[in-house]
C-alpha cells in the first residue's frame, strides 16, 4: 500500500521528524495499563520462592502470601459481586410461619380498623366499604351438643306462592325410629360389610324424618317470640295457642315424611373447617356488642320428600304389611333447660372444640 506523504513538512527535504516516533511517548491512560502487561505477569502473582526445607514451604508460602488483593484483581472482584447465600424458606406449616402469618393479620386487621378505606375487595376492585364489624365466636349460644345441624330441602317443602312461609323458620323434624326388623337388618348389612367389604358394600345409616309446621304465621311468630330469651315477654304463658289439663302448648300438624339424600357429619375438633352459621348483630347492649358472629356445624344433610314406596323397605328387604307408627299431631311446650344441659353448655362455652368426656 502506497504512502501519502503529502501534508507532511520538511518529508522531500530530508527532514523526518514529522514520521518519526516522539522521544517522550505520551502517558498510557488508566484502562489500557492492563492491556500492555507482559505475558509473564498474566495470572496468579508469582511468590517470590524462600530457601526452605520442603516440609515447611507450604507455612513460609502461605506467610508470603498477600493477605488483601488488589482492587483490580480477578479475585477481588469475584468477591465483590459475591452475594450472601439466600437462607432456605421454612415449611408453610411449620410454626414459625403459622405465627408470622397470625401476627401478621392482626396487624392488618389493625390498620383496617383504623382507616377503613384501605379495605379493598379481593376481586372486585371497584367496591367501596361501607361499614365493618368483628367476627366474634359466640360462645353463650353453643347448645348442648356442641354444635348445630342444618337440613336443607330439595323441593318446596309448602305449597307455592309468591312470599316466603315464615312458618318454615320454626318447622319441627321428628326422626322416625326404625323397626326391630330394620335393625336387624341394618346389623346384618354392616356385619356383612365388616366381614368382606369387596364384596359388600356398606350400608346408608342414614334418618329418615316427619317435618312438622305451625297452623298459621301467627303462631309461628308466637312460637319464636317463646324461644326469644331477648323478649321481655317470652314468659308470657299466653303465647301458647292451645290449653291443655297440663297447660299451654303450641300445635304442629304432620307435613310429609322425608329421607336423607346427602349426609355430612364432622366431630368436634373439625365443626368450624366446613360451613359455619353467621348472625348479625347491630346492637350494642350489653353482652352484646355490634359484631357478625358465627356458630359451627357438626352435620349437614340434605332431604328429599320419602317416596310411596318405603325406602327402608327397600333397602333392607322388609315385608309390604310392617305397620308403620305415623304421628299427625304435635303439642310442645316449652321449657327451661335442665340443669344438666346448662352444664354441657358452660362446658362447650370454655371448651369450644370439645373434651374428654371421662374428665
Amino acid at each position: 500500500m502506497p504512502l501519502d506523504l503529502v501534508g507532511m513538512p520538511g518529508v522531500f527535504d530530508g527532514d523526518e521528524r514529522s514520521i518519526q516516533a516522539s522521544s517522550q511517548p505520551p502517558p498510557v491512560h488508566p484502562h489500557d495499563r492492563a492491556l500492555l502487561r507482559p505475558i509473564a505477569a498474566l495470572g496468579k502473582p508469582k511468590v517470590p520462592e524462600a530457601n526452605v526445607s520442603f516440609l515447611r514451604r507450604t507455612e513460609y508460602i502461605s506467610s508470603l502470601m498477600p493477605k488483601r488483593l488488589e482492587a483490580n484483581h480477578p479475585r477481588a472482584l469475584l468477591a465483590k459481586n459475591r452475594r450472601p447465600a439466600k437462607r432456605p424458606e421454612a415449611a408453610a406449616d411449620s410454626p414459625q410461619v403459622i405465627k408470622r402469618k397470625i401476627d401478621k393479620s392482626f396487624e392488618i386487621a389493625e390498620q383496617d380498623l383504623k382507616d377503613p378505606k384501605r379495605v379493598k375487595h379481593p376481586s372486585k376492585k371497584h367496591l367501596k366499604l361501607v361499614d365493618a364489624a368483628p367476627l366474634l365466636p359466640d360462645l353463650d349460644a353453643f347448645p348442648d351438643s356442641g354444635a348445630y345441624v342444618t337440613i336443607k330441602f330439595l323441593t318446596n317443602p309448602v305449597s307455592s306462592s309468591n312470599e316466603y312461609d315464615t312458618r318454615l323458620r320454626s318447622g319441627l323434624f321428628r326422626p322416625i325410629d326404625r323397626t326391630a326388623a330394620e335393625e336387624a337388618a341394618l346389623e346384618a348389612a354392616m356385619e356383612a360389610y365388616t366381614q368382606d367389604p369387596v364384596n359388600n358394600p356398606k350400608p346408608a345409616n342414614l334418618m329418615n324424618y316427619d317435618f312438622y309446621l305451625g297452623q298459621t304465621r301467627a303462631d309461628a311468630d308466637r312460637f319464636r317470640r317463646k324461644f326469644d330469651v331477648d323478649d321481655p315477654g317470652h314468659d308470657d304463658e299466653d303465647l301458647y295457642t292451645h290449653k291443655g289439663d297440663a297447660g299451654g302448648h303450641f300445635q304442629f300438624n304432620r307435613i310429609r315424611a322425608y329421607e336423607t339424600a346427602q349426609e355430612t357429619e364432622l366431630d368436634h375438633p373439625t365443626k368450624y373447617e366446613d360451613e359455619i352459621i353467621l348472625a348479625v348483630n347491630d346492637d350494642d347492649a350489653y353482652p352484646k356488642q355490634k359484631a357478625v358472629y358465627y356458630y359451627p356445624i357438626m352435620q349437614k344433610s340434605t332431604i328429599r320428600p320419602q317416596r310411596t314406596k318405603n325406602i327402608a323397605r327397600t333397602n333392607y328387604g322388609l315385608a309390604e304389611d310392617d305397620e308403620v307408627q305415623v304421628v299427625d299431631q304435635l303439642e310442645l311446650t316449652v321449657e327451661d333447660p335442665t340443669e344438666e344441659m346448662r352444664g354441657a353448655m358452660k362446658m362447650y362455652a370454655e371448651h369450644p372444640l370439645g373434651w374428654d368426656q371421662e374428665e
